[in-house]
């Protein structure tokens, strides 16, 4: 059989990588058994789209989370989402772009433009770098993610109205999950992995963010990341 190597970004603090995407789909991985190769990649610049994760299968390299996910669940038959109504797929889909597309970049605009959190972030994420050429490539690397979060618009607000944006996102996911286990059924799914993948890198950082606090006010959430936590990644367990 060919081996599935997988690449994600290095990890911290009990995280196996800092990157919420890269979290998603080893979480994924981990929750399918899909047998692979894991390998951390000093920088996300190797893969096809110069973003991490990315795999290699079967001479063919491929990148993005979910279109990662999406190949994975074919090519080997397995997929924890599989008895989801047309409904909840629907609802998935929907917190899939709540996480990923707007509550991200909260946490980008926490690590990156937070200047109490820059000195953590060259230190940590940026920390397999050489020092050298991290030197070099950290303040580039911070003005070309400043232009893409003001692309993105979250960098064009204030830091009180992120900070809004993101505690109506942290309440809706909080809603949503209500007092089950997991979002879906009893027993996790793909959707479950994406929220735990972002909300560890809040939760379990050292870096300054209101976004703690917010998820601390919630109950539910605190006892699904330690559950999520317990049952995917018991090495790991505070």
């Amino acid at each position: 059989m060919t081996t599935l190597r997988a690449y994600h970004l290095p990890g911290r603090w009990g995280l196996v990588t800092t990157s919420p995407f890269c979290l998603k789909l080893d979480a994924f991985m981990r929750m399918t058994g899909i047998e692979h190769e894991s390998i951390t990649a000093t920088t996300p610049f190797a893969g096809p789209k110069k973003k991490a994760p990315w795999i290699e299968h079967k001479g063919m390299t491929l990148g993005d989370s979910a279109f990662i996910i999406d190949y994975l669940k074919a090519e080997f038959g397995t997929d924890p989402d599989a008895e989801l109504t047309p409904e909840q797929r629907g609802k998935a889909t929907a917190i899939q772009r709540l996480v990923e597309e707007n509550l991200y970049w909260a946490l980008v605009y926490d690590r990156w433009r937070r200047d109490e959190n820059w000195p953590i972030l060259k230190n940590s994420v940026l920390g397999d770098i050489p020092a050298p050429v991290r030197a070099i490539i950290a303040p580039y690397a911070r003005r070309a993610v400043r232009k893409q979060l003001a692309g993105h618009g979250m960098g064009l607000h204030s830091p009180e109205e992120i900070a809004e944006i993101a505690s109506k996102d942290i309440s809706a996911l909080a809603g949503l999950l209500g007092e089950n286990d997991w979002f879906f059924g009893n027993a996790p799914g793909l959707t479950d992995a994406t929220v735990y993948s972002l909300l560890a890198n809040i939760a379990f950082v050292p870096f300054s963010s209101p976004m703690k606090s917010m998820i601390a006010e919630h109950s539910n959430l605190t006892a699904f990341l330690d559950r999520f936590r317990s049952r995917f990644y018991p090495e790991w367990e505070a």
